[in-house]
Formats: C-alpha cells, sequence, structure tokens
C-alpha cells in the first residue's frame, strides 16, 4: 500500500513543482533582505504541500485520526497564507499560532508527563499548567525552525536526522511505528532531492508543519517511553529551540525588534565564513552549510542514543552544545562585522 503511495506521490510532486514553476505559482521573489543574503534565485515554496499530502493520507485515511490532522493542517495554512503573502504580519501569525496550538493541545490531550525537575512537575501536574507549558514548548520549536530555515536544506536534514536516529535506535521502542517512520524519512528525502536542486523550498508552511508534527510526535513518544530521559528530546530538538531563544536575547539586548527578521543567525554567518573563505557557488556554500551543521548534530545525537536513560549526561551534552554554538557565534561575529 505504501509502495503504490509513495510512486502516487513522487507524481503528484513532479506534476505540483510543473505547474507552478510554469505558472509563477507560490513564488518567493527574495524581495527580502534576510532571504536575499544566501540567495537572489526566486523559489517555489511548495515543500509544505507535499508534506501536508503525506500527512493526509496518513491520519485521514490509514488512521483516521482527524483531530491531530486539523491541527497540523491549521498551522499548515498559517504558514501557506504567509507564503502567498496574504499573512504577513508577524504578530498576527504568532497570535494564530498560540489560539490554535492552546486549542488544539487542550482537544487532543498532548501532555509532557514528567521533566525530571521536581518544581517544573508540581507545576505541570495542573492541566492548566501542563497545557501551557506544552504549547509554549510547540511555539518555540515552530518558530525556531522556521529561522533555520534560511539555507537550503538546513531543515530537512536535521528532521531527516532526527528521523533517523529514533528508525536505528528506537525501532524495538514501544509505540514506534516503524512502516510509518520508513514511509516518513522516505517522503522527506523525496522533499530534500527536490530542494537540493533547487526546484522547491519549505517556505513558512513547510517549516511550521514539520516542525509542528515532530514536536507532536517527540512529546507522545517520550509520554509513551517514561523510562527514556526527556532531556533526551530536549537534546534533539535543542538547535531550533536555542535559535529562536538565543535570537530573541540578543535582539532585546541590541535593542532591536525582536520579530524583525535579520542576516545574524549562526547558519547565516557560518554560510558566510565558507562562501567568503572556501570560494563555493551559493547552492555548493548552501549544500556545505547545512552538511557542516548537521553533521555535528548528527554526532551529537548519536552520542547521546548511549545515554538515553542518564538525564545527567544528557544535560551535560546540551549545556555544551549551547557553548559551542555560543563561541561559534561570537567568532564568526567578531570576524565578519555584519549589518542587520
Amino acid at each position: 500500500m505504501y509502495t503504490n503511495f509513495l510512486l502516487f506521490f513522487l507524481t503528484i510532486c513532479l506534476f505540483l513543482i510543473y505547474i507552478c514553476r510554469k505558472n509563477n505559482l507560490i513564488v518567493d521573489y527574495k524581495l527580502e533582505k534576510h532571504k536575499r543574503f544566501s540567495s537572489k534565485s526566486k523559489s517555489n515554496s511548495i515543500g509544505g504541500i507535499f508534506l501536508i499530502i503525506f500527512l493526509f493520507y496518513e491520519y485521514l485515511v490509514i488512521d483516521q485520526n482527524s483531530y491531530l490532522f486539523l491541527i497540523l493542517f491549521s498551522i499548515f495554512l498559517i504558514g501557506f497564507f504567509s507564503d502567498i503573502k496574504k499573512l504577513n504580519s508577524v504578530s498576527l501569525r504568532f497570535f494564530l499560532q498560540i489560539i490554535l496550538i492552546l486549542f488544539f493541545v487542550n482537544i487532543i490531550g498532548l501532555e509532557i508527563k514528567n521533566t525530571r525537575i521536581e518544581f517544573i512537575d508540581t507545576i505541570i501536574s495542573n492541566k492548566i499548567a501542563n497545557t501551557i507549558f506544552v504549547s509554549f514548548c510547540l511555539m518555540v520549536l515552530v518558530n525556531g525552525s522556521n529561522f533555520i530555515d534560511g539555507l537550503n536544506g538546513l531543515l530537512l536534514k536535521y528532521y531527516l536526522i532526527i528521523y533517523l536516529v529514533i528508525l536505528f535506535s528506537f525501532s524495538q521502542t514501544p509505540y514506534v511505528e516503524t512502516d510509518f517512520i520508513i514511509s516518513l524519512i522516505l517522503i522527506l528525502s523525496i522533499i530534500l532531492l527536490f530542494n537540493l536542486f533547487g526546484l522547491i523550498y519549505m517556505g513558512d508552511s513547510g517549516a511550521y508543519l514539520l516542525s509542528i508534527f515532530s514536536g507532536i510526535y517527540l512529546i507522545n513518544f517520550s509520554f509513551n517511553n517514561q523510562d527514556i530521559s526527556p532531556f533526551f528530546i530536549i537534546l534533539l530538538l535543542w538547535y531550533p529551540c536555542f535559535e529562536l531563544l538565543f535570537s530573541m536575547i540578543r535582539r532585546f539586548v541590541k535593542k532591536s525588534k525582536t520579530y524583525k527578521p535579520d542576516t545574524k543567525h549562526l547558519h547565516q554567518l557560518i554560510y558566510y565564513f565558507i562562501k567568503k573563505n572556501l570560494k563555493f557557488k551559493v547552492s555548493v556554500a548552501h549544500f556545505f552549510t547545512s552538511l557542516l551543521i548537521n553533521f555535528f548534530n548528527l554526532f551529537v545525537f548519536i552520542f547521546a542514543t548511549n545515554f538515553v536513560y542518564n538525564s545527567k549526561i544528557l544535560v551535560f551534552t546540551v549545556i555544551v552544545n549551547i557553548c559551542i554554538y555560543i563561541s561559534l557565534y561570537v567568532f564568526l561575529k567578531k570576524k565578519y562585522q555584519m549589518g542587520n
């Protein structure tokens, strides 16, 4: 059944790419400075459409989980209207995300049962507090993932690595559906292939959808496998989450608007360093930068799979990652004094 769907999915992808490129549909012309920083080529932001087709098949046709699909589709729509320039207000998108995520987290009963931090566990033992806490975590992940979607392949490779780690390290773990994970990996690989050739980009719809789905999946994974430290899940998602939090802090310190896009994210600094010193073409610099960042994360994840029950080591690993991030950021920022 999945083989037939994958063939159908590939056909639909090629057809949509052809239609969108021929008729200039859902085109990002890279008018904003932060988008022109790494590429000036226009692109069709339809990666989210491909992903929602797969999730439609999985959660309405196969599992018939309409509530879960509805939250995924709702978040996808916010990003889609952003991609077609019908929802340009960052504040409004943020507000809609909060309302929808709070509502659906409550509806589907999504919970973080245990953080292994006593005072937090005491707070989230209250249902309302738990809903707010889960919603906050998802909001950070969704918007942080959108932040790292500034380079070709960076976002897709990152989440592909996460699901590969789950497949190879936890295939025998309860509640892990191996067939579904394999299908998801294949779908993301197809989208990544089109992305690397510059045929499509994820866009806001793709970044929002992939991250909200992954957040929900990993929260449920943690809930159903209480022996695994919740800090392992935090480690898997540390990069987009810390990217958002660090960006908000540095913008606040610099007294700039926290919601205004800029060209000072770590991946942009690394890209600039590689392009300037190795003289790569734009497409090659994109590929090499995303590969370098995700190779580091893959190494960290593989290391962490040996200590999935040891919270102390996992917390230490997260702290080391953050220190490396900040140190590298400070070094590159001083080396290249880049404007907003």
